[in-house]
C-alpha cells in the first residue's frame, strides 16, 4: 500500500491518495477542517454597580477565575465556520448551566464545583444569546447571560456596535442573596441596561456608542438579555433589520422602531443620511428610567459627523 498526504497549513486541507489491492480511494479534496475557538467562562458571584452608585449582589459569568466580578454582559467571538468549545466552571453553590438559544444546551446541567465543555457549531455568522437555562426565569434575571457574535471575515460594514439589553429587579437580587425565596410571578425591574450600564455610563461604551459618518455601513447587533420585551425607536434615522436570531433576512423591512422579544436577537443595519447627535431608547419611558430617575435607562446617542 503507498500513500500521499498533501497539507496545505494555511487552509488546514488534505488530500489522501490510497492504493490498495488494486482499489483506489480518494479523499474529498479542498474540504477546510472548522477551527475551534476554546474559551473559559467561571460562574461566579459578583455585583452589580448601578447608575446611582449602588452595589447590588448578582450571578456573573466571567473569564476571571478570581478577584472580584461585576455583571458586564459578557461577549464570546467567532468567525462563521468555527466551533465554539466553552469551559463552564460552576463556582456558585447550586447548579448551572450554558444554552445558546436556538444552537442547544438548552438541558444541560453542571454541579456545584464542577466543570464541563460545551460544544457549538456555527456554520453561518449571526448574533445569539446564551443563558444559564437552570432555574430559569430566576438565573437570567440575576445576571447570567451573554452574546456570542459569529462574524463574516468577509463583511464590508464600516463599524460593528452590541447592544445587550438587560433589566434588573433589586427585590430578586436582594432576596435571592438573603437566602429568601423569590417570587418570579413577581417581576419589577427598577434598573434598566446596555451592556452592564446605564444612562450617561454608555456614552463611555465604544461597542454600545454609535459613531459614524453620512453614508457609512453600521451594523448593530442587538440582544434581549432580559425578561420583558424591548422596543428599540430611532431619532433621526431608520434601519434595515437584516437578521433574527441569527438568520439573515432577505428582504429586510425599514423601521425607526424595532421589537426584540425576551430571548431574541436582532441585527440592524444603519446607513446615516444625515449627521446629528439624536437619541436612541427604549420606546417603553420606564426602561429610560433608573431606579425611576429619568434618563438613567436604556438611552444611547449617535454620533454621525459628515
Amino acid at each position: 500500500m503507498t500513500g500521499i498526504k498533501f497539507t496545505h497549513s494555511l487552509a488546514v486541507k488534505e488530500a489522501i491518495l490510497f492504493t490498495a489491492l488494486g482499489i483506489l480511494f480518494l479523499a474529498p479534496v479542498g474540504i477546510s477542517k472548522a477551527a475551534v475557538v476554546a474559551t473559559d467562562l467561571y460562574l461566579r458571584s459578583g455585583s452589580f454597580r448601578t447608575i446611582d452608585d449602588r452595589v447590588l449582589p448578582a450571578l456573573c459569568f466571567s473569564d476571571q477565575e478570581s478577584g472580584p466580578v461585576e455583571l458586564n454582559a459578557p461577549v464570546l467571538s467567532l468567525e462563521a465556520g468555527d466551533i465554539l468549545s466553552v469551559t463552564l466552571h460552576n463556582q456558585d453553590s447550586e447548579a448551572h448551566g450554558l444554552e445558546i438559544v436556538g444552537v442547544g444546551g438548552q438541558l444541560s446541567s453542571v454541579s456545584p464545583g464542577t466543570s464541563e465543555t460545551f460544544e457549538f457549531s456555527f456554520p453561518e455568522a449571526g448574533t445569539w444569546l446564551f443563558r444559564d437555562p437552570v432555574n430559569y426565569p430566576l438565573n437570567v434575571g440575576l445576571g447570567l447571560a451573554g452574546t456570542v457574535e459569529v462574524h463574516d471575515p468577509s463583511a464590508t460594514h464600516d463599524a460593528q456596535f452590541l447592544w445587550f439589553l438587560g433589566e434588573h429587579s433589586e427585590d430578586w437580587m436582594v432576596n435571592y442573596d438573603a437566602g429568601f425565596q423569590v417570587d418570579t410571578s413577581s417581576y419589577f425591574p427598577n434598573y434598566f441596561t446596555i451592556n452592564g450600564v446605564s444612562g450617561a455610563d454608555i456614552g463611555d461604551d465604544p461597542r454600545a456608542h454609535l459613531v459614524g459618518r453620512v453614508g457609512d455601513e453600521l451594523l448593530i447587533r442587538v440582544v434581549n438579555g432580559g425578561l420583558r420585551l424591548h422596543s428599540i425607536h430611532f431619532h433621526g434615522y431608520h434601519v434595515q433589520v437584516v437578521a433574527r436570531n441569527g438568520a439573515s433576512i432577505s428582504a429586510p423591512r425599514i423601521k425607526d422602531t424595532i421589537a426584540v422579544p425576551v430571548g431574541e436577537t436582532a441585527e440592524f443595519l444603519l446607513v446615516p443620511h444625515q449627521p446629528g447627535v439624536f437619541p436612541i431608547h427604549d420606546h417603553v419611558v420606564l426602561a429610560v428610567a433608573g431606579n425611576g430617575v429619568y434618563p438613567n435607562g436604556m438611552i444611547v446617542f449617535t454620533d454621525i459627523q459628515p
